[in-house]
């Protein structure tokens, strides 16, 4: 397992750069968290770069994996439309436990998939908006019909979309355009399957300390040639310990 971050490839507009468990994407705001701010994902790649860097996603503080950046601001425009029109997609990998569907508090009744298996012609999609949940607001629920009393986040004025492209034994793989706060976490939780050692929202714990959710792969245009790009690392096929 890597515990430190690194530069996975490099070009004059963009940089695919691998984030450790347990650190953040960005610097946090919070006085009492400076120290955690200074081993940011963020400052790790600036201090390494040029003068134009932007991080265009963010992985939780606990999911390891490839995080994009752009290098310059001719990129990050592209990289935004990209983004925005739903062409910018990140894959990830995770080790599930087992347990009953939509039974933990706040969780609307779950999708039923009891008679669904994804297959390459035809995911598994999981939708729904978001709502903070939870003390200190940090959790996210998943929601499926907007209501008055509940702050309610949608994607573009929809669902936010997490695609299961694959599930073999316990091992799921999971594709996101536009993503939320924990919403692959969430999501899979909702249907019955929460990530092993997910210390939110999971009983279900392995040997070892770190969360089994890795982002393994991003796929994306490339702003000067217009040419298909596609990065990977080992898709997580056992615990990360």
């Amino acid at each position: 397992m890597d515990n430190s971050p690194y530069i996975l490839e490099e070009t004059e507009d963009f940089a695919v750069v691998f984030k450790p468990p347990k650190m953040h994407c960005a610097p946090v705001k919070q006085k009492e968290n400076r120290a955690e701010s200074a081993s940011a994902l963020f400052d790790w790649y600036a201090s390494r770069s040029s003068a134009f860097c932007e991080m265009m996603h963010r992985l939780d503080f606990e999911t390891h994996g490839l995080v994009l950046f752009a290098k310059n601001q001719k990129s990050f425009d592209f990289f935004k439309n990209l983004q925005e029109r739903g062409e910018f997609i990140k894959e990830y990998s995770a080790i599930c436990a087992k347990q009953d569907a939509g039974k933990a508090a706040g969780f609307p009744p779950p999708p039923d998939f009891s008679n669904y298996f994804p297959s390459p012609e035809k995911s598994m999609i999981i939708n729904s908006y978001f709502r903070p949940y939870g003390e200190g607001r940090k959790l996210v629920r998943p929601v499926t019909e907007v209501r008055k009393n509940y702050e309610t986040a949608k994607d573009n004025g929809g669902f936010y979309r997490t695609e299961i492209t694959c599930i073999k034994g316990n091992n799921f793989t999971a594709r996101i355009k536009r993503g939320f706060r924990h919403q692959i976490r969430c999501h899979l939780c909702w249907i019955g399957f929460p990530i092993l050692n997910d210390p939110l929202y999971s009983h279900s714990t392995a040997d070892g300390e770190f969360l089994a959710l890795r982002a393994h792969a991003l796929f994306f245009t490339d702003p000067s040639s217009g040419g298909r790009r596609e990065y990977r690392i080992d898709a997580l096929e056992k615990t990360p310990f």
